[in-house]
C-alpha cells in the first residue's frame, strides 16, 4: 500500500455527500445518498426511458420490477450473445435494489465508484458538488420520488 494517500477523496466535488461521512450515522443517510445518486443517474436518460424507470421503481410495481430486474441481470451475464449487453447487469441490480438489501449494497457500491471515477456520468460538472448537481435536477424528479419526501414520511 506504499504510495497511496490515506483517506483523501478522489475528487474535490464529492465532499458533501460521500458514503464515508454517513457511515458513522444511521442507515437512512446512506440510503438517502444512494437514492439521490440514482436520481442523478436516471435524469440523464432520455425522457421515455426515465419515465418508465421511475414508474418501475415505485413500490406498487414490485410484481413487474422483480422479473424485469432478474431478466436484465441474466441478459447482462449473457452479454456475449447478440443484442444483449453488459449494461443490463447494473440496471438489473439497480431495479432489484429497491427490494433486496444485497442488491442495495451492490448498487450503492456501483454508485460510489461512479461518483469517484466518472462523476460526469451522473451529470456532475467538474466545478460542481454532488449536492449542487442534485439541487439542479430536482425539478426533473417526480414529486413522489424525492428521497427527502419518503424520509420525512418514514420519520
Amino acid at each position: 500500500m506504499a504510495g497511496r494517500l490515506p483517506n483523501h477523496p478522489a475528487t474535490p466535488h464529492i465532499n458533501t455527500m460521500t458514503d464515508a461521512r454517513n457511515r458513522a450515522g444511521a442507515n437512512a443517510p446512506s440510503e438517502l445518498v444512494r437514492q439521490r445518486r440514482m436520481a442523478l443517474l436516471l435524469v440523464r436518460l432520455p425522457d421515455k426511458t426515465r419515465g418508465w424507470l421511475f414508474w418501475l421503481r415505485e413500490p406498487r410495481q414490485k410484481w413487474l420490477r422483480l422479473p424485469t430486474g432478474i431478466l436484465l441481470m441474466a441478459g447482462g451475464l449473457l452479454s456475449f450473445l447478440p443484442i444483449l449487453g453488459l449494461w443490463m447487469l447494473p440496471l438489473g441490480v439497480a431495479l432489484l435494489a429497491e427490494d433486496f438489501a444485497l442488491c442495495r449494497k451492490a448498487s450503492a457500491r456501483m454508485l460510489d465508484w461512479v461518483i469517484r471515477r466518472k462523476p460526469h456520468w451522473l451529470g456532475i460538472a467538474p466545478d460542481e458538488t454532488e449536492e449542487d448537481a442534485y439541487s439542479r435536477i430536482r425539478p426533473l424528479i417526480p414529486p413522489h420520488h424525492m428521497p427527502e419526501m419518503s424520509e420525512q414520511a418514514g420519520g
